[in-house]
């Protein structure tokens, strides 16, 4: 499977949590092979409009693997997309990004746990605002 492709993260904009590993991963991802989208954004609704039908309920970290690709896209959701990014940003973080190959009842169930706090632990947000150097890395 190439990794050499543009990945597409998809993110909770009105979430804190969310914000703070956005800020995170433009800082580790060197190879500036993410972009990043708001859920509630115009992206979102074009790209993800027929999938959200099956999945009405996902206010949650979607990655779209490849989403220039149109004939090697793949699509993960929940704690399979944080594993995923962790596998693609590589590094040390590949190591955490080993337990995105195995199944997803095995962790989920942290994700979904972490995902029903989120808003406790940290405030919700309004937009975030790029720096003028991530800018072309975010789509609307």
């Amino acid at each position: 499977m190439t990794h050499k492709g543009i990945h597409l993260i998809f993110y909770d904009g009105t979430c804190g949590m969310c914000h703070h590993i956005v800020q995170f991963l433009l800082k580790h991802d060197k190879k500036n092979i993410f972009v990043f989208a708001p859920l509630q954004g115009e992206t979102a609704h074009q790209l993800l409009n027929n999938w959200r039908t099956t999945h009405p309920d996902a206010d949650t970290i979607v990655l779209l693997e490849n989403y220039r690709d149109q004939d090697n896209k793949h699509i993960y959701i929940f704690a399979k997309a944080a594993l995923r990014i962790c596998w693609l940003l590589g590094g040390m973080w590949k190591i955490l990004g080993v337990i995105s190959f195995l199944p997803p009842f095995l962790y989920n169930w942290a994700y979904r746990w972490v995902a029903r706090h989120r808003f406790q632990w940290f405030e919700k947000q309004s937009c975030l605002i790029p720096t003028t150097q991530d800018i072309n890395r975010f789509l609307p």
